[in-house]
């Protein structure tokens, strides 16, 4: 009994929906046609991203017992030590001033002609007049502010804990300016990591670079006073003359001894920082994507018709007893 009852109620919502089927189709229509100008003015974004990963230098042991955590769900390349930054600290470094600023300053086309900063603070309506110069680098102007805001939208750094894969992603109006986004963006942060490994080894080789160049110029300093002192002695046989030379003579060895080390030292801290130096695999180079990420137009108009519909379809069914409701109320 029951079951028959539940089928006429079906029929009957059927019926009701039938019957109001102009009404269904014009409100329909109408969420149609919104779908359609939402579509439209919406902008439009493409997406390029690129991959790539650290390659480790480690040994085979290490290398074994990496393989084996992995399938544990542990990254041991992301714990590695000697001043590395973890390839899970990636996204943090995208969120920093450092690197946000040295991303505006890179070019998005391929003539160089269309800098990132100027075509956000054009694309997006940023008042370049609360930019104010300041030779503090910790302080953000306003106008940097908005754009380091903008930049955390278009950029997605995403990491593979697992793997270490990083992905870098960059979403923008034009496909060429996306692909160039995602290749700045993995050049500057690996730049950034770079510098960070090589830090204590490039402080060294400087040091010994500027210990070298003082040195070579002691040394030319002794030559030119020995051979003015050989010169001017040609003939000259005494006991002070001799002691004098013998004593400028230790004194060229022993300079010229020093540069030979600082030669090897310079030339072992070139070796250490060539070392320490990470190196990265490109796995997928970011490419201009041909077909746009968003809107999704058609998909879009089909979901604003299906809820016109939906919301139509429920009005005319609950108007009647709606407006029943209604009436024994005002009675």
């Amino acid at each position: 009994m029951n079951n028959n009852s539940d089928g006429i109620d079906v029929i009957e919502i059927a019926k009701t929906i039938w019957n109001g089927k102009k009404l269904i189709v014009v409100i329909s229509s109408f969420f149609v046609m919104i779908g359609v100008v939402s579509a439209l003015l919406s902008p439009v974004i493409f997406t390029s991203s690129t991959t790539f990963i650290p390659s480790s230098q480690e040994g085979s042991s290490a290398s074994g017992l990496s393989g084996v955590a992995s399938l544990v769900g542990i990254n041991l390349n992301a714990m590695s030590s000697g001043g590395e930054i973890p390839s899970s600290m990636y996204p943090q470094i995208s969120e920093s001033v450092e690197f946000k600023r040295l991303i505006l300053e890179e070019f998005i086309d391929e003539k160089k002609q269309v800098v990132l900063k100027n075509y956000l603070a054009d694309y997006y309506s940023v008042d370049n007049n609360l930019e104010f110069n300041n030779s503090n680098k910790s302080f953000v102007s306003e106008f940097e502010d908005d754009l380091f805001e903008i930049i955390k939208e278009i950029l997605t750094i995403s990491v593979d804990q697992k793997d270490g894969f990083v992905t870098i992603s960059a979403n923008m109006p034009e496909s060429e300016y996306a692909a160039y986004a995602a290749i700045n963006a993995r050049n500057i942060l690996q730049k950034i990591i770079i510098n960070n490994k090589i830090k204590s080894a490039k402080q060294n080789l400087e040091f010994s670079e500027e210990q070298l160049k003082s040195k070579r110029k002691e040394f030319n300093e002794i030559q030119n006073k020995l051979g003015y002192f050989n010169d001017s002695n040609l003939n000259i046989v005494t006991s002070s003359i001799i002691n004098e030379r013998e004593k400028l003579e230790a004194e060229f060895q022993i300079i010229n001894a020093v540069i030979v080390e600082l030669s090897k030292q310079v030339e072992q801290n070139k070796l250490q920082v060539s070392k320490d130096t990470p190196v990265f695999s490109i796995i997928k180079e970011a490419t201009m994507p041909v077909i746009r990420t968003s809107p999704k137009r058609t998909q879009m108009v089909l979901i604003y018709g299906f809820i016109g519909f939906i919301l139509s379809a429920l009005f005319v069914i609950i108007k009647d007893p709606l407006t029943a409701i209604l009436k024994e109320f005002s009675s």
